[in-house]
């Protein structure tokens, strides 16, 4: 919007602003309320489309074997938050129980997304691995991807969120 139409939202319309030469009648405190009104108006049923927009993810974690540790979930907003090159869109840690664990992340924007579950069995905060770099802790991702010598791809492991969402990921043993 360009100063012009700014200060005409703003301020009362006055003859010399518009380049009226005859004179309307003149702006009153009442209409400047009224524009206040509106803007506010226009502030709140944006506000409330945006958290209406919000999804939330479901995820389910099958095959928990082991009653230790931590179950650890990170949802990852496209290919760069799965190349851990920005923040997970949500985070989440629970205590081992045996079968199917549930976790919800709520309010996520509608995107790609890719999710990483482990589980720290012996709770030292990290995922184990053997000494040539394969994990020995249980271990998921979304759509159940397994890369080839090396973790997964991320086109094996995106997904798409457009409203709310339900993901089920199986832990490797």
């Amino acid at each position: 919007m360009n100063l012009f139409c700014a200060k005409w939202f703003l301020q009362p319309a006055t003859p010399k602003a518009v380049g009226l030469t005859t004179s309307p009648a003149p702006a009153t405190r009442l209409t400047r309320v009224k524009r206040w009104l509106i803007v506010g108006a226009g502030l709140y049923v944006l506000t409330i489309t945006q958290s209406i927009a919000a999804a939330t993810l479901t995820i389910h974690v099958d095959n928990v074997t082991q009653t230790t540790g931590q179950v650890m979930v990170a949802v990852l907003p496209g290919e760069a938050g799965f190349k851990d090159k920005t923040p997970a869109a949500a985070a989440m840690m629970k205590a081992a129980q045996p079968g199917r664990m549930t976790f919800v992340a709520n309010n996520l924007d509608n995107g790609s997304y890719a999710i990483r579950v482990m589980h720290d069995v012996n709770d030292n905060g990290k995922l184990d691995a053997n000494f040539i770099g394969m994990p020995t802790e249980p271990w998921g991702m979304s759509n159940n991807a397994r890369g080839n010598f090396g973790p997964p791809k991320w086109a094996d492991v995106r997904f798409e969120i457009d409203g709310d969402t339900v993901h089920t990921i199986e832990l490797s043993n």
